[in-house]
């Protein structure tokens, strides 16, 4: 009885990944189709190379309407000159200056090139972190270092939760496998589980096994929450995140849990290493 059951299961699985496989390529192929079609439309060669070519005149224009704080700022940051930063700091620059009239603010484009040390020195000389829609708080989620977010989340009217709208800061740094900096979220007070469970699933698509891991064994996720009708391990098995689907497994994640199409993820197991890991964990 027990066999015929399992057997049964198998089928079922074979025809629904088939089905899968089936619609991925036909989605695969109707994108490229309407790719060229667009750009035909719209007379643009996929393969021309779109060049802006730096506008040395506006910049000096850009420079010339600063005071002259800001623009020995934006000159010493321009030269990694982190003693004059902090002097056209002192002087009344000011800390949300940006590369350019319409460029990210010298913070924000620290964080993004790794220039930590003028990250920090503009945070602490009042770098507004909510500016643009907290441009400043996701850059630092996506890209740490975590103890600049830490110093981020202390100034005024900053939550742990903070949203743009769409996506929370602990999504963001799931997203890019920033465990250290989700730390620091949930000890500030964040719900590292919010928008049911989003950002352990987008952790699970994006495979950042650590945070997984991080999110199910530090914060007790929840295996079957579902973001989008799905549970995690739909978004692991789909985008082949074979470390992430284990790790699921392995702490009780149903291999047939069904969504709203009564589709499982072990039937969007495809590759065979992925069909491998889930049938050891089929009833």
């Amino acid at each position: 009885m027990a066999k015929r059951k399992k057997d049964t299961i198998r089928q079922e699985l074979l025809r629904e990944r088939q089905f899968v496989a089936a619609c991925q390529d036909f989605a695969t192929q109707e994108l490229q189709r309407l790719t060229i079609a667009n750009l035909t439309e719209y007379g643009i060669n996929s393969t021309d190379k779109q060049e802006s070519p730096s506008d040395e005149a506006e910049y000096s224009g850009y420079l010339d309407s600063l005071s002259p704080a800001d623009r020995r700022l934006l000159i010493a940051y321009d030269e990694h000159d982190s003693t004059a930063m902090c002097q056209a700091l002192a002087d009344g620059a000011n800390p949300d200056l940006r590369l350019n009239w319409q460029g990210n603010t010298l913070a924000v484009d620290a964080v993004l090139t790794g220039q930590s040390e003028a990250a920090e020195l503009l945070l602490k000389a009042g770098a507004n972190p909510t500016e643009e829609n907290g441009c400043l708080l996701f850059a630092l989620c996506s890209h740490g270092p975590a103890k600049l977010l830490s110093l981020a989340l202390q100034a005024p009217g900053v939550t742990p939760d903070f949203s743009d709208g769409e996506d929370t800061l602990a999504e963001y740094a799931a997203l890019s496998g920033q465990t250290d900096c989700l730390r620091v979220l949930r000890a500030a007070g964040a719900d590292v589980h919010a928008n049911d469970g989003r950002a352990l699933c987008q952790a699970c698509s994006e495979n950042r096994p650590e945070v997984v891991r991080y999110l199910i064994e530090e914060c007790g996720a929840d295996l079957e929450a579902e973001y989008d009708d799905w549970s995690p391990l739909f978004f692991a098995a789909r985008d082949n995140a074979l470390e992430c689907a284990r790790i699921l497994l392995e702490a009780g994640a149903d291999p047939l849990h069904r969504d709203i199409c009564n589709g499982t993820p072990a039937g969007h197991a495809l590759s065979p290493a992925m069909q491998q890991l889930f049938d050891r964990y089929l009833p």
